[in-house]
């Protein structure tokens, strides 16, 4: 995936612990994966439930999301767009 012409990887690290509402949920960005990916923790009561290896529901543990920070382009990608992220990065694209 090509890299952002507009932010560096340091800065998209410094988001994480940043509050965000992502499908009408209040998140918390808890992780940046190294293809540039952020993981979301849903802040409210909502739980999953996380499957073994085997496919057996055995614990519920908190929702997360995990959303492409970039698209095929090095743009910002549309998703990740929707939590605000420009704004988080005090960064003006145009």
């Amino acid at each position: 995936m090509p890299t952002n012409k507009f932010v560096e990887r340091s800065s998209l690290l410094a988001l994480i612990g940043q509050q965000v509402t992502y499908r009408q949920h209040l998140c918390e960005i808890i992780e940046l994966l190294d293809d540039d990916m952020l993981i979301l923790r849903v802040s409210d009561e909502a739980t999953s439930i996380q499957m073994t290896q085997h496919g057996e529901g055995h614990r519920e543990v908190p929702t997360t999301f995990t959303l492409p920070v970039f698209d095929g382009e090095g743009n910002f990608h549309p998703e990740v767009e929707t939590i605000g992220i420009t704004a988080l990065l005090f960064i003006d694209i145009e």
